[in-house]
């Protein structure tokens, strides 16, 4: 059996998703700052959960209850599980011996493993004032830029805000983050994911005739700066072991590596 679990009992399943906590995402959404969906095999005592949020899915707990399991199967199937416009799933799971149910769960899918890195930053390498190009300005993401040139954002920052954080007032709320300009043209930005406690996360994309000018190691790293400005103690990042470019620009900021990570990637429709 599978059944979806209100908001007001996330803690519940707060000790199930704790080593994951990594992936902030999924602290965020029980916290209840970022949108999410948990489900679990027993309303009154979890042991196996199963959560989607804005940067992914989680599965936890015991991987060997065969109710839960094959409810999720059916539930998948079904379309109850996931939001109507989400056709791949990006699963990360704990403990490992989930990984021996991923047939049965996501079948007649089938997935792929992907190798990822964790990387984490207390202090900003990069002088991102110096180093932001003659023509161009970085800001701050808020309600004065909002208010401003709110319209003018790019459709990728507006689709950001409200994807994770559930609303552009969520974000204006909750959420945080920085945007280049050049000539007039918003050329980089960089978001906050999700937040909990102490601890944060960022994305960081740039036009792609923009590239290769430094454009996104500046914005990323005025971002870094202004989470730890806004009393974060802790910046998070992810990314693919193949993507060299965001290896490089989370270095060049000052992000460090954490951890390597393995995740799960079906293709749904």
């Amino acid at each position: 059996m599978i059944q979806r679990l209100e908001p007001a009992l996330y803690e519940r399943v707060s000790p199930l998703f704790r080593p994951l906590r990594f992936h902030l995402a999924s602290a965020a959404v029980l916290d209840g700052v970022c949108p999410g969906r948990v489900f679990v095999d027993d309303l009154a005592r979890p042991r196996a959960a199963f959560m989607v949020s804005p940067e992914g899915c989680y599965l936890v707990g015991d991987p060997r209850m065969g109710g839960f399991n094959r409810g999720f199967n059916a539930a998948l199937g079904a379309g109850e599980l996931l939001p109507s416009d989400v056709d791949v799933v990006f699963l990360v799971i704990h403990p490992e011996d989930w990984g021996d149910q991923l047939a049965s769960l996501l079948a007649p899918h089938t997935y792929e493993t992907t190798e990822r890195y964790h990387y984490v930053c207390r202090s900003v390498r990069l002088d991102w004032r110096a180093a932001l190009p003659d023509g161009c300005r970085t800001r701050r993401i808020d309600h004065a830029l909002f208010e401003e040139q709110g319209a003018m954002l790019p459709d990728h920052v507006l689709g950001w805000m409200r994807g994770n954080w559930g609303s552009i007032e969520g974000f204006l709320r909750d959420g945080f983050g920085t945007l280049t300009a050049c000539d007039d043209e918003f050329v980089s930005w960089s978001v906050a994911d999700c937040a909990s406690a102490e601890a944060c996360e960022i994305g960081i994309r740039t036009v792609p005739s923009h590239r290769r000018r430094g454009l996104g190691a500046v914005t990323a790293s005025a971002n870094v700066a202004l989470a730890l400005s806004l009393g974060f103690e802790v910046v998070g990042w992810h990314c693919p072991q193949e993507n060299v470019g965001s290896i490089r620009t989370a270095e060049k900021v000052g992000f460090r590596l954490e951890r390597s990570y393995e995740a799960y990637v079906a293709q749904l429709a």
